[in-house]
């Protein structure tokens, strides 16, 4: 029992990231075939996982993971606890977004009371500080994109503020500054090249129903 047990929840993970790894979803003979089982064990399978709170739907035959709801289960060492905290601590003194406030939350809850105290007066002053409501949206746009390869359609700004131009970019990477802000890296299709794009001049982001071949790490870094 404790074997097969022990099996299921291996084929339980196994499933959870191939969904999450996956771009277009997969069917259940695809699942079948990477976990060694049949389609009837797939669908127990899937059942469960929903179950138990990972966001699993199915779309013309094929099961995908909603990315907005899932909660990754992660486990860290208390050193890479505070590397994440220190790293946090220059974006949550810029203000980029609710959602370093929610992971900061997060992670200080398992911290030492010393560090949990640090930890908690940066959630206070990123509360303080919000990220524009409108910029807080852009920002998930982009990112969720980033994230399945599809491209974006962005309204860009000029730098006074007078002209806007709408631009198609494939994003590449978001990366902060030294200063602090934000900026996306990506492939703009109208000047055919590799462009930086500052985050507080993209006043609106729409996601294209395309997709594309992501560059290798030197192409991305390379603006």
């Amino acid at each position: 029992m404790t074997t097969r047990l022990t099996l299921r929840t291996e084929r339980l993970i196994a499933m959870e990231q191939l969904l999450f790894h996956s771009d277009t979803g997969m069917r259940a003979v695809e699942l079948a075939e990477a976990c060694g089982v049949d389609r009837r064990t797939v669908y127990r399978d899937l059942s469960l996982l929903n179950e138990i709170g990972v966001p699993i739907y199915q779309q013309s035959g094929r099961f995908h993971l909603n990315r907005k709801h899932y909660q990754a289960t992660v486990r860290l060492s208390f050193d890479e606890l505070l590397a994440l905290i220190l790293l946090a601590a220059p974006a949550a003194r810029q203000s980029v977004g609710p959602h370093l406030t929610s992971a900061l939350e997060k992670l200080s809850r398992i911290l030492p009371h010393s560090i949990r105290s640090y930890a908690n007066s940066l959630v206070e002053h990123t509360q303080r500080h919000p990220m524009d409501a409108s910029q807080v949206e852009v920002l998930e746009t982009i990112a969720r994109a980033w994230g399945d390869r599809s491209p974006v359609r962005i309204v860009y700004a000029s730098r006074d503020g007078a002209k806007m131009r709408k631009r198609d970019v494939s994003p590449h990477a978001i990366e902060m500054t030294t200063s602090g802000s934000l900026q996306l890296i990506g492939y703009d299709s109208l000047s055919s090249r590799v462009r930086v794009f500052q985050l507080p001049r993209i006043r609106r982001a729409q996601r294209l129903n395309a997709g594309y071949s992501p560059p290798d790490g030197r192409a991305a870094n390379q603006p």
